[in-house]
């Protein structure tokens, strides 16, 4: 059989590949009877010299080609030069399986990509020949579960995992359409839930980025000087454990010195462009870094990072333990917060 996988879905075009592989793999001697081919240079005698051979002491033999069809692509003339697999298709033996494995269409590709294929049309006519196109899921719907919730939850069944609806709607929430990274995050939160399921208290504490969101969280209302919502999140961190305060006071410190830096190029009039070469931020973090340093100023910054800098050392010298310089850092640098800094939200 002839099997062509291709569409922006990367990750279950891997899977479908490992499904077929675990159907025809009887005896487990699959790894010895497949070959893997580039596109580049692959001619029409190579290709079916590959799919025509027979299994060695094994019930099928494997060929994967990845990116054929995208190479070849649309152009005139495709069709009568791979005639040769077109004529051979019909006639492959049962035994063999040719993949034609396609990557993602490139965004700047305005063509139909692989779906326009004259190669494919022609292929595709034969009985023995599959295809299977796998567009991105969408992370958002008109009424109930998106189509990446709903993966999200079949899998969990197929894994015979538990997990509560409000969980799934946090992970895709925080993770999005990269099926790659919930399926990891989903295997990773059933090891630490156990035989309970998967609550959305367990993402907020164990996905990455429900992490990274509640750090930007807090080190936006230090350097704005909301001091109570930096308490709220910094108390929070510390019950479950999440960030070391190491970590966090590393991350002040960094964002301090953005701003610090981001606040002389305003002061001299520079450009944004000169500001993001500066600091490295893009997009809204360049925004709301500038921003920040607007509301602030060079001073009260420059007094933030030094605060920074004296609390560090007092943690490293042992005058205090890092739970309580953490809070009266917070403390320390919303009085240092200019009044317009403060009552931003």
């Amino acid at each position: 059989m002839l099997h062509v996988i291709f569409g922006d879905d990367e990750f279950r075009a891997s899977e479908a590949l490992r499904a077929l592989k675990s159907a025809i793999d009887t005896d487990g001697s699959l790894a010895t009877n497949t070959s893997v081919l580039p596109a580049r240079g692959l001619t029409p005698q190579t290709l079916i010299q590959n799919a025509a051979a027979m299994p060695f002491l094994s019930p099928c033999r494997l060929v994967i080609v990845e990116g054929l069809l995208t190479a070849l692509g649309s152009r005139r003339g495709v069709v009568e030069t791979w005639q040769q697999l077109v004529d051979f298709t019909p006639t492959m033996p049962e035994s063999n399986h040719l993949v034609l494995l396609e990557p993602p269409k490139k965004s700047d590709d305005r063509g139909r990509g692989v779906a326009g294929s004259p190669l494919l049309a022609a292929l595709r006519a034969f009985p023995n020949v599959t295809v299977t196109e796998l567009s991105a899921l969408k992370t958002w719907s008109r009424g109930g579960p998106s189509e990446v919730a709903r993966w999200l939850q079949d899998r969990a069944v197929q894994r015979g995992i538990s997990i509560e609806p409000r969980a799934i709607e946090a992970l895709t929430d925080l993770v999005g359409a990269n099926l790659r990274a919930l399926a990891s995050e989903l295997e990773k939160l059933a090891m630490y839930a156990g035989a309970r399921p998967i609550t959305a208290d367990d993402v907020r504490l164990l996905t990455p980025q429900a992490r990274e969101e509640r750090i930007f969280d807090l080190v936006d209302a230090v350097v704005e000087g909301r001091a109570a919502d930096a308490l709220r999140v910094l108390r929070r961190m510390r019950d479950d454990g999440s960030e070391s305060a190491s970590h966090l006071f590393s991350m002040i410190a960094r964002q301090l010195r953005m701003m610090v830096r981001a606040a002389e190029l305003i002061e001299a009039r520079a450009a944004p462009d000169a500001i993001a070469a500066a600091t490295g931020a893009r997009g809204f973090p360049l925004e709301k870094l500038t921003r920040q340093a607007r509301a602030a100023g060079r001073v009260a910054a420059e007094a933030s990072l030094r605060a920074v800098e004296h609390s560090d050392h007092s943690v490293k010298t042992g005058r205090l333990d890092d739970d309580l310089a953490l809070e009266l850092l917070v403390v320390r640098l919303a009085d240092l917060a200019p009044r317009g800094a403060r009552s931003r939200r």
